[in-house]
């Protein structure tokens, strides 16, 4: 996972500021460069037949370079102090945020995605929908998801199954935290049997968790955490504990956007995880 582009999409909300901020810091540890991108929402309806399309915010009654302009300035205004300021683009589309993201970063040859991540309630994300999880849905890019308060990625924990596509998540990690000069840890979840006693459970690893563990020793020459439990609350109880700056998980692509009460691990982890999540496409 190599970071030579980032885009930073935002919305100039108070997380979208928190995004770029984090993009511009990892570009500025990357020695990479950055596009700023803001997606206006277009509002679709039918006169006389005929779909007519108009931003669903009001962008000063501009559009083109006025836009790109106004979100310049927006960037630049409050933009903290940093040793070394990448290249910095700018750019503003006009659609669905939670499609056009994914659609321009790849157009324009992205390594990573950066958003913010809005606390929203569930019922909130069932009924409204939520850009975040669209665009972590639909982009063959990682995305990283920033919490509005988050501070620069320095310690990553990285959760995996053992699958191969677990271990691919596995070295799209490694890489990052190497890039940008990141701690990095392991964990792994191993299942309750039915009936099993918790002491024999701790003291009997699986042969499961022992291959995990002979896998990642030999290829990264570094330990695995093995826990016991249900994978969702073992592994936040696992963040809670460690307090990582950000949680990376593997992601399958496809599916509507929006709460899923069950089946989605990395799903449920990406909504409820306290730190920033990275998220590594399947």
């Amino acid at each position: 996972m190599q970071i030579r582009h980032l885009v930073a999409a935002t919305d100039e909300s108070e997380a979208g500021r928190r995004a770029v901020w984090t993009a511009i810091e990892l570009a500025s540890s990357a020695e990479a460069r950055v596009t700023v991108l803001r997606v206006v929402p277009i509002e679709a309806r039918v006169v006389a037949g005929i779909v007519q399309t108009r931003p669903v915010d009001d962008v000063d009654g501009e559009l083109g370079a006025p836009a790109v302009d106004r979100l310049r300035r927006w960037v630049e205004a409050d933009l903290p102090p940093i040793g070394r300021k990448p290249p910095i683009q700018y750019a503003v589309t006009f659609g669905l945020p939670g499609i056009e993201i994914a659609r321009f970063a790849e157009r324009v040859g992205a390594d990573l995605l950066v958003l913010g991540r809005k606390p929203r309630s569930r019922m909130v994300r069932l009924l409204l929908g939520d850009t975040a999880d669209a665009v972590a849905r639909r982009s063959r890019l990682p995305c990283l998801f920033v919490p509005p308060a988050g501070t620069p990625p320095r310690d990553l924990l990285v959760a995996i199954d053992g699958s191969e596509r677990g271990m691919a998540v596995l070295e799209a990690g490694d890489m990052f935290a190497r890039t940008i000069g990141a701690e990095l840890r392991v964990v792994t979840v191993e299942a309750n049997q039915a009936e099993e006693p918790a002491a024999l459970a701790a003291s009997t690893p699986a042969t499961r968790s022992l291959v995990i563990r002979s896998r990642v020793q030999g290829v990264l020459r570094r330990d695995v955490e093995v826990r016991r439990g249900q994978p969702v609350e073992a592994i936040l109880a696992a963040v809670d504990e460690q307090a990582p700056d950000v949680l990376v998980l593997g992601c399958h692509r496809g599916g509507p956007a929006g709460i899923m009460e069950a089946g989605s691990t990395s799903r449920r982890l990406a909504h409820t995880a306290p730190c920033a999540v990275l998220t590594v496409p399947l």
